[in-house]
Formats: structure tokens, C-alpha cells, sequence
């Protein structure tokens, strides 16, 4: 080659490079993807992409509406959401139900606004130098993403003698956008589209979404029959304006049976009618209050209330509740930590005009036992000893046998279903309350 001809060489104008290509080719991490031609016209990867890992997947989905089309056949679901401060994961399973999970992460973070032809600048050298960024395709609109992979980790777990594994997750995808809100909407419709299941989720975590994308939940469910007829889900309301939302969410979900709620208010009291009938109720209330009429409306299995503010005659009359009833659906109240509101926290008030007796061993077992519910899994979890050789006990009309044990700082209210039940071979003394 001539000298001249050396010199007439120049290198491509970034700005240019990027207006003359199409973004995808452009940001296409190359070196670790699968791209849509070699999917397309490659027999090997037409035999291969069947039997990928769900992440691996979902990333091709993004390469080109033609894979999306390809995926979307298999036959793979979502069956749990949870939102974490910023992180969206999803766990995603063979709609035969192998009890195989595979979970993926998905970061959506804020990126600062940059004039037009500065951030094409730099999205193009982002690509040329920092390979591991690629621009992908979400429900029709260009994201830059980062692709992060881990080590493979999984948790194997036994429930009713169900083995049960959960792939916790062998790549995180970091979405980088100027607005958080629509990237939210567009990376949960094109994962709903991608994986879509006809079965309703074991399971959806909204506690973690952020204030300035708190109407997401509300458009989640109200857009997804999967999410309106989940059973369990986790909300939180620790601002005044997630009270709304929290209502209309809680309304939509005609089928929730069990609720873990997270509420931090001040100067108001989060009660929901849909909280009345729920079958295993979990509330952290921060020393938030709960009324008394709120508090015998309830209607549950089992009741569990963290750091809440509450009056010695709501307990006595919630005692009492049960007393005059018949059902047999209740079993326990739990306040762990408690905080009796100081113009009503006689602790004689609890038992006020309650026949109470001490613990005879020929009426029932020393030790409750009881289980948790494991809300992210929505089953059973594993059995708790509660040492009630120290508590009182009455009986009902019927002849319905419950334990009341009762501190400065804790409350539990038991129903014994079963008077002899197994008891624990491990003793820890400590633990007794």
C-alpha cells in the first residue's frame, strides 16, 4: 500500500460510526452471546436454545422479536416476583412443574440525562472498551445493559416430603435508564410475555418498590390474572403515599389467603378489610397501632403482629371474642414484641373477668407447637416449641382448650388443637418464656 493511500486513512468518527449502525450490532456483547443469526440459521443453536437455562433465555429474547417469538413456546413460567429496593427478581420454572427453580435478577438503575450526542459518544465507546455492556431490546425499547454471571448456587429444600430446589441465580442483568418507572412496566411485560403461565404465582414481594415508582404494584396487578390470583404476597406501606396503592392492590387480589405486611406510618393506622379473612397474617408495624375494633375484626388462622402499639383491654377482649365463639379456625395470636399504649396498659386488664387456671399436665402438653408459614415458598415451614409451663389456661364452652402467656413486652395467645402434641427431645431452658 501506497504512503498516500496510508494517510487518507482516518479513524471513524464515533458520533457517525454510531448514527451509520444499528445500536444492537453496534453494543452486541460478541464474545459471550448467542446472536439472532446464529440461532436462526445454525442447526446446532436451533437444537441447543431449546435446552438453555431460563437467564440464558431470557437474554436472547432481547437479541431480536424473532427469538422473543421462539421462546415464548417453551414451556416455562414465572411462578414468584419480588421487588428489592431497585431489584426486580423473578423466578422462573417448567410449567410441568419439575420443582426446579431458576432465579433471575434484574437491577433497574437511574442513569443521568446527557445531551443527545454526548450519550451516543459514549454508549459507543462504553461498547468498543467496556465489553461487558450490550444494548438490548425490552418490550420494544433499546436498554443498555450489564450483564453480570455468577457462579451456579442453588438451596435444596424439603417440604411434605416434596423435594424442592431453587437455582438462586447464575446471572444478574443491571438495566440502565433515564426512567425507572417505564423500564419497571417494560421488563415486566416483555418476562410475562416471554414466560408466560397460565397458573397463578406462589408467590409476589412488593415490599422493596421505591417511592418514585409506587403505582408500579397496582399496574402489575391490575395487567396479570397470574398476579390478581396469587395467594401470597408481601406489601409494604412505610409512606403515606403507598396507602392508596396499598388498598387498591390489596382489592384487586380476590384470591390472597396469605399476607405479610411491613408498615411504618405516622400518625395514621394502615387497616385493610381484606385483612380480616386472610388465613396466616404477618404484620411488622414499627410501634404502629392497631384499634380494638380493628383488631376483633380479625378473622384469621393465625395472626403474627411485630412491634405493635395496642391497649391491655383490646387483648382482654379479643380473649373473650374467642371465648363466645364456636369456630374451631382460629389457632394463634403472636405479639413478640409489644408495646401496651400507656393510657391502657394494665397488665390485670388482659385477664379481667377470665376463669384462668395454672398448668396441669393432665390437660395438655408443656410445650405449643406450632409452625411458621414461609411466605416466599407459600407453604408450611418448619415447627416451634413455645414453652407454656408458665402460662394460664381457659376453656371454652365447648370445651376448646387455649394458653395465654403474657409479659411487659410480649403476648401470646394459643388454641390447643391438639392437647398432647410431639414434644421437643432438646431442651433449651434459655429460650422458655
Amino acid at each position: 500500500m501506497s504512503q498516500p493511500e496510508e494517510s487518507s486513512r482516518q479513524p471513524p468518527d464515533p458520533e457517525n460510526q454510531i448514527e451509520s449502525n444499528d445500536h444492537s450490532e453496534a453494543l452486541d456483547d460478541s464474545s459471550s452471546d448467542t446472536t439472532s443469526e446464529e440461532i436462526q440459521h445454525s442447526p446446532e443453536g436451533c437444537l441447543n436454545w431449546r435446552v438453555m437455562p431460563p437467564d440464558d433465555l431470557l437474554d436472547l429474547t432481547m437479541c431480536s422479536n424473532d427469538l422473543k417469538q421462539k421462546v415464548r413456546t417453551l414451556v416455562l413460567g414465572i411462578t414468584r416476583i419480588t421487588f428489592n429496593d431497585g431489584q426486580l427478581a423473578i423466578c422462573v420454572s417448567n410449567r410441568d412443574f419439575d420443582n426446579d427453580e431458576t432465579r433471575i435478577d434484574l437491577e433497574i438503575v437511574q442513569q443521568e440525562s446527557l445531551p443527545s450526542k454526548l450519550t451516543r459518544i459514549t454508549s459507543y465507546l462504553r461498547s468498543r472498551i467496556w465489553r461487558k455492556f450490550v444494548l438490548r431490546k425490552i418490550n420494544g425499547m433499546d436498554y443498555e445493559v450489564e450483564k453480570v454471571n455468577h457462579n451456579d448456587y442453588g438451596i435444596d429444600l424439603t417440604f411434605d416430603g416434596f423435594n424442592y430446589r431453587v437455582v438462586n441465580f447464575r446471572k444478574e442483568f443491571i438495566i440502565y435508564t433515564h426512567d425507572t418507572t417505564t423500564a419497571h412496566e417494560n421488563v415486566l411485560r416483555h418476562v410475562f410475555f416471554v414466560f408466560a403461565n397460565p397458573t397463578p404465582l406462589f408467590y409476589l414481594d412488593l415490599r422493596g418498590i421505591q417511592s418514585e415508582n409506587f403505582d408500579v404494584p397496582t399496574k402489575l396487578v391490575g395487567l396479570y390474572d397470574q398476579c390478581r390470583q396469587c395467594t401470597c404476597l408481601a406489601i409494604g406501606v412505610r409512606k403515606n403515599e403507598f396507602v392508596e396503592q396499598a388498598h387498591k392492590t390489596l382489592e384487586m387480589m380476590t384470591e390472597l389467603k396469605n399476607l405479610n405486611i411491613d408498615i411504618s406510618l405516622t400518625e395514621t393506622e394502615f387497616f385493610s378489610p381484606r385483612m380480616c379473612q386472610i388465613d396466616h397474617l404477618n404484620v411488622v408495624y414499627h410501634k404502629n397501632a392497631i384499634s380494638e375494633k380493628n383488631l376483633l375484626s380479625l378473622n384469621c388462622e393465625t395472626i403474627k403482629l411485630w412491634s405493635v402499639t395496642i391497649t391491655a383491654t383490646a387483648l382482654n377482649l379479643f380473649i373473650k371474642k374467642w371465648l363466645k365463639s364456636t369456630k374451631k379456625r382460629f389457632r394463634y395470636l403472636e405479639i413478640p414484641i409489644i408495646y401496651l399504649d400507656p393510657d391502657d396498659s394494665d397488665q390485670n386488664e388482659i385477664m379481667k373477668d377470665l376463669n384462668v387456671k395454672k398448668f396441669d399436665d393432665l390437660q395438655r402438653a408443656v410445650f405449643y407447637k406450632r409452625y411458621d408459614w414461609s411466605y416466599e415458598l407459600n407453604c408450611t415451614g418448619q415447627c416451634r416449641y413455645i414453652n407454656c409451663r408458665n402460662g394460664l389456661d381457659i376453656t371454652r364452652s365447648d370445651g376448646a382448650l387455649a394458653t395465654i402467656v403474657s409479659s411487659t413486652s410480649f403476648f401470646y395467645f394459643f388454641v390447643w388443637h391438639e392437647r398432647f402434641p410431639e414434644q421437643p427431645k432438646d431442651h433449651v431452658p434459655f429460650c422458655d418464656y
